[in-house]
């Protein structure tokens, strides 16, 4: 089955949560380990993934916008394809 546009952006958007996701499991395993071995956890530590996690939030919600896009995108095609399609000459018995 060939894939659509929203499909493929879908996948896309499962991609950056992953990576999100990922992104913010680091940052806390980091913390966690530096915790164990001694070392003194400011607030800040880990702060520096704020960035990049803005950025992937950034990508994710656009991600978001071109599906909701192509969703229109298709309703309208779908809607054009139905105004325009040929109907059937009725038939009309004579008397």
């Amino acid at each position: 089955m060939a894939r659509n546009h929203v499909e493929r952006l879908e996948e896309f958007r499962e991609i950056l949560v992953a990576t999100r996701r990922e992104g913010v499991r680091n940052v806390h395993h980091t913390r966690d380990a530096m915790q164990a071995s001694g070392f003194q956890i400011g607030d800040s530590d880990g702060s520096s993934y704020g960035a990049d996690l803005m950025a992937l939030q950034a990508e994710i919600e656009a991600v978001d916008r071109a599906i909701e896009d192509e969703k229109r995108l298709a309703l309208a095609l779908e809607s054009a394809a139905q105004t325009h399609r040929p109907t059937k000459p009725r038939i009309v018995k004579g008397t």
